[in-house]
């Protein structure tokens, strides 16, 4: 099973990710983990993707991603899954998925779209707090009553991500309709595309994922 899970930002695709990759044992491609792993490594690629995401704060191009890509499926046996969290983001990286998973005999079995209103991502990401320490992601008047709280699994003090705010939450899903809606068309015209209603409870969206097309039975 090798399976695509896009959406807007706080539709919930990473939680959603996660699930998958626990229920069906396959291998979660986290672009943004990968990125940080590889930066850490070190090396002349580590090094530059250290630079572009922690020193520039950019977006790693294209480029980036396809070594990623090849580098991930060298290292994974054929006959184990994969979940691709969040990616391709756009036409370009999409086309070089296509090849590169041809190259390692496999294919893309399912694209699940995840959508959400602006409203609800915009109500959903701003209420998104940090762990500065741990890193896990907590929510204003769920796992926190107020901004002074700590995190209550290691104590250590959160943070509101700048690009969290109403106009970051905007501009990443102006961004999300330019370059990503012409991906979840690709999708849709080779027939792999299933759309799922993010608005709904996070058991139910991950119900309709398992059942919906017979997803279980790839």
């Amino acid at each position: 099973m090798n399976v695509i899970i896009l959406g807007q930002a706080g539709s919930g695709k990473g939680t959603q990710a996660e699930i998958l990759a626990k229920k069906y044992n396959l291998d979660h491609f986290d672009t943004g983990k990968l990125l940080r792993q590889i930066a850490k490594m070190g090396g002349v690629l580590g090094q530059e993707i250290h630079e572009i995401i922690n020193i520039k704060k950019e977006l790693v191009p294209s480029r980036i991603l396809q070594e990623i890509l090849h580098l991930r499926l060298t290292d994974l046996q054929r006959e184990q899954g994969i979940v691709f969290d969040g990616v391709p983001r756009n036409l370009e990286q999409a086309e070089y998925f296509s090849v590169a998973l041809q190259e390692f005999g496999r294919k893309i079995d399912k694209v699940f779209f995840i959508n959400v209103s602006e409203k609800e991502s915009i109500a959903r990401i701003s209420s998104r707090r940090i762990c500065k320490n741990c890193k896990r992601v907590l929510i204003m008047g769920k796992d926190l009553a107020s901004e002074t709280d700590r995190c209550p699994a290691c104590g250590g003090e959160i943070m509101h991500r700048i690009d969290d705010t109403v106009s970051g939450i905007k501009k990443r899903l102006h961004v999300f309709s330019e370059e990503t809606m012409p991906v979840i068309n690709f999708y849709k015209e080779q027939g792999l595309l299933i759309e799922i209603d993010g608005g709904q409870d996070i058991e139910k969206v991950a119900e309709e994922i398992k059942t919906h097309n017979k997803v279980k039975d790839l």
